[in-house]
């Protein structure tokens, strides 16, 4: 009650005390990008403009649910109600563009300052007088100019949101996030959310299975980037999405048929989570394989070099994620001259055997194991 009568009494002064401040109610604020322009209020009828969020409009009239609009050039149309906001039209949710954005006490940059907004900070908008919004952000009321914010096309703006045009700290914070994620390069810590960023928090979002997958970072992105017991990264993303679903294969029963010759696959390392991709090309108790790429070949060697001792694995192939084991030394066969791989590394499944002696080897059944408990569901 007490933020709607200072909301109320700062209002009513500006009318009374001022002609400056008083409320444009002719004037709307278009709230999106690619806003249509049309002859008529309905969405079947001729468009006879685009328009742009934040541009400047008069409102002429509202009309079951469209605002009849003029622009400066003089044409006359109509815009659906949720894309404009006006004086007459209650409020509007907004973010903060910059961490320069003042909240003054009057609409003029003359005029005492309030409090200092944080870029991506989610503001209401009561009014729009002239060149300034009067809004509402943390219990606090007043004036902030409009090219320090951005409109939204509902009435609230919830916590944070980052997006593309806006810089400060926020942004800067969010890009070192990305930078420890792997997500993006040292050279983006720029605190300007460009493209690159936009494509980093999208990856982010893909990689992590959010809802919110925009490339904007809202409440749900932000959240999870900054969730301490998250440990997700680039690297390991693989792991982080596997993890749960992890089955246990017989090699001689259904296990060497799936994991077919010839079939391209990825193997992911347990206890890095790195992940890469691989080729089997033959082996009859077990498989046979090699690294696609020099890049595959880059990340086993990252492993521990290149070593006989046997790893935990998964492989993720044709819809199933399979506890293995395998060494990373290259020997004997060598398929694919341009990999980097001088040779071939083998991988054993659950009952897999050795080629030279027809037994099991108890080092790699030891790492299927480990394998099989890290990832398997519940």
């Amino acid at each position: 009650m007490k933020l709607k009568r200072t909301v109320a009494l700062l209002l009513m002064l500006c009318c009374v005390l001022s002609p400056a401040y008083s409320l444009a109610a002719d004037v709307g604020i278009i709230t999106a990008d690619g806003v249509n322009l049309r002859q008529s209020p309905d969405t079947e009828s001729s468009v006879l403009d685009n328009l742009s969020l934040g541009q400047e409009v008069e409102v002429l009239a509202v009309e079951n649910g469209w605002y009849r609009i003029m622009l400066s050039g003089g044409t006359v149309g109509y815009i659906r109600q949720d894309y404009i906001f006006s004086n007459s039209s209650g409020s509007r949710g907004a973010y903060v563009l910059d961490d320069g954005a003042y909240m003054r006490g009057g609409p003029s940059e003359n005029t005492y300052v309030i409090k200092q907004l944080t870029v991506g900070q989610g503001v209401k908008i009561k009014a729009v007088i002239g060149e300034w919004f009067f809004v509402v952000a943390d219990e606090t009321a007043g004036y902030v100019y409009r090219t320090h914010l951005t409109l939204t096309s509902s009435n609230i703006a919830s916590g944070s949101m980052l997006k593309s045009g806006m810089e400060g700290e926020e942004v800067e914070k969010l890009q070192r996030e990305l930078y420890n994620r792997g997500f993006i390069s040292k050279a983006n810590l720029t605190g300007s959310y460009d493209s690159a960023t936009k494509k980093a928090v999208l990856e982010y979002q893909q990689t992590a299975g959010l809802s919110s997958a925009d490339g904007i970072a809202g409440a749900e992105t932000l959240n999870s980037l900054y969730d301490s017991t998250n440990k997700l990264t680039k690297e390991n993303a693989r792991f982080t999405q596997l993890k749960g679903s992890v089955i246990r294969m017989n090699w001689f029963e259904g296990g060497k048929e799936w994991l077919n010759k010839g079939a391209r696959f990825t193997i992911v390392d347990v206890r890095t989570g790195k992940s890469f991709r691989a080729r089997r090309f033959g082996g009859w108790y077990h498989a046979d394989c090699e690294p696609i790429t020099k890049d595959d070949t880059a990340i086993i060697k990252s492993l521990e070099g290149f070593s006989w001792n046997r790893r935990p694995i998964w492989i993720n192939y044709n819809g199933k994620t399979v506890a293995a084991s395998m060494h990373t030394m290259p020997h004997m066969a060598n398929p694919t001259q341009s990999n980097g791989f001088d040779g071939h590394f083998c991988v054993h499944l659950y009952k897999s055997k050795v080629h030279e002696t027809s037994a099991e080897c108890p080092r790699h059944q030891k790492c299927e194991n480990e394998a099989y408990r890290a990832g398997r569901a519940g």
